[in-house]
């Protein structure tokens, strides 16, 4: 069954795909050039590769040609080898060696990525509690900024020589990690370039990440190099308006002309052609990304339960249908629930067969998490559900996802302890369902297209070099 000529998804018409008229007459002038530092780039996966790939897809259609430095042997949590095919022939990828330690301390834990073998290095009860401290020192000693500060020497010699030979007319550096922007700034030193820091997260987002110990040594260190590092940006990008309001107020000598808002997004072209996933008998929920102990699954299964304690059949037609690397103690309480009967787990997916689960669910379901700074955040999960078309059940603390979930009526957010609140919001879903209501957003939302994000990107980098 193909996501094609189905009034349920129409969202396909939402613009032509072709570029607009101006970026057509954009692109037939002499392009300049951006040096994108960019640590995750396919085949890696996740929301930052997303990120990335599209601006790098994008760019050159609205008058910048991207050239890509990025790692050869990159290791990260998931991989998916299907991005590659979305990379256009005409950007440049330079990738670079790099001494990433992080490998040694994956295969000391017995970690391997996409589901392969046990998830001991998220949820730490497996490996022993030597390996564990051994883990947390190497994490608070080794890894300054992050566990990728090894790419740096060589990223900076690549950088160099690309900025030197090629032309290059400003530097851009997506975080995390921050170790991309510790590159971009010596390249700005040794270049004199214009620099434009794309701060997918704050520096700080999760603090406790590299500071396992919660050491006020380590976080003063931390605190030195974010100043020394962010200061010397030309431009910032920020995900959200939240985001924006806590950099000025840690930084109040970063003006706000240098601070822009670019949200993450979609792309109408991936939700072509889709295979649907759907079986009509289940009222579907589907939760598409991985769990961690910031980000736990345990107040939705509360609601869950006092769900089914409201409709006697709604046990029977319910199910829960997890996307992403799932541990072992997320594991445990769904069973400690009863609701095994009622969890699919899919470990990590290839992008296009998420979005198949994605558009074919009757229910988006969003968990922010307790981070740094949780009220900033909008994941790119977030679009990717906007994109789908499916109305979303968020659950995390109030703040830009509340707001804007409120502003473009896409579903309904609560925090963690509103278990009766979410209990009735399935319940109210359920019903919609059971009486074969429509349940898909209505609005266009064009404006979180990626071509259009990275139109506004480009006039970024135009006024910064003008």
């Amino acid at each position: 069954m193909k996501f094609q000529n189905q009034s349920r998804f129409d969202m396909l018409q939402m613009h032509d795909d072709a570029p607009t008229i101006e970026a057509r007459r954009t692109s037939s002038r002499a392009q300049r050039k951006a040096l994108m530092v960019v640590y995750y780039f396919p085949p890696l996966g996740g929301g930052g590769t997303q990120r990335a790939l599209k601006f790098a897809r994008y760019l050159p259609d609205y008058g910048w040609q991207p050239q890509v430095l990025s790692v050869r042997n990159s290791h990260y949590l998931v991989h998916d080898e299907s991005l590659q095919h979305e990379l256009r022939r005409d950007v440049r990828i330079t990738r670079t060696p790099a001494i990433l330690p992080g490998r040694f301390m994956r295969k000391v834990t017995n970690y391997q990525v996409n589901g392969e073998t046990s998830n001991a290095n998220i949820n730490g009860n497996i490996i022993s509690p030597a390996l564990r401290f051994l883990k947390n020192a190497f994490y608070t000693s080794v890894y300054i900024p992050d566990e990728y500060i090894g790419w740096m020497p060589f990223a900076v010699a690549a950088g160099k020589r690309l900025c030197k030979q090629d032309g290059i007319d400003l530097i851009f550096s997506s975080g995390p990690p921050n170790t991309t922007h510790m590159i971009a700034r010596r390249l700005k030193k040794a270049t004199g370039l214009p620099w434009v820091a794309d701060l997918r997260d704050l520096w700080d987002q999760y603090p406790d990440s590299y500071n396992p110990f919660r050491l006020k040594a380590r976080k003063k260190l931390e605190e030195y190099l974010e100043r020394k590092t962010l200061q010397d940006a030309d431009g910032f990008l920020v995900v959200s308006e939240q985001m924006r309001q806590d950099l000025q107020e840690k930084f109040p000598e970063i003006s706000a002309e240098r601070i822009s808002v670019i949200t993450n997004g979609f792309d109408t072209a991936d939700f072509a052609n889709l295979d649907l996933e759907n079986d009509p008998d289940y009222f579907t929920v589907v939760h598409a990304g991985s769990l961690f102990p910031w980000r736990s699954l345990r107040p939705f299964l509360q609601a869950v339960k006092e769900f089914f304690r409201r409709s006697s059949s709604a046990q029977q037609r319910f199910r829960l249908k997890l996307l992403g690397i799932i541990p072992d103690q997320e594991r445990s309480a769904i069973a400690n629930a009863g609701l095994q009967e009622n969890v699919i787990i899919h470990d990590y997916l290839p992008y296009r067969q998420a979005l198949s689960h994605i558009v074919s669910a009757d229910v988006a379901l969003l968990l922010l998490g307790d981070c740094g700074h949780p009220a900033n955040m909008l994941t790119s999960k977030l679009f990717d559900y906007m994109g789908a078309r499916r109305p979303i059940l968020a659950i995390g603390p109030n703040g830009d996802l509340h707001r804007l979930l409120r502003q473009e009526n896409l579903g309904a957010a609560f925090s963690d302890e509103q278990t009766s609140q979410i209990a009735e919001a399935l319940h109210r879903y359920f019903e919609n369902w059971q009486q074969g209501k429509p349940m898909v957003l209505n609005s266009r939302y064009r404006r979180f297209d990626r071509r259009v994000l990275t139109e506004k990107l480009s006039n970024v980098f135009n006024t910064i070099v003008e």
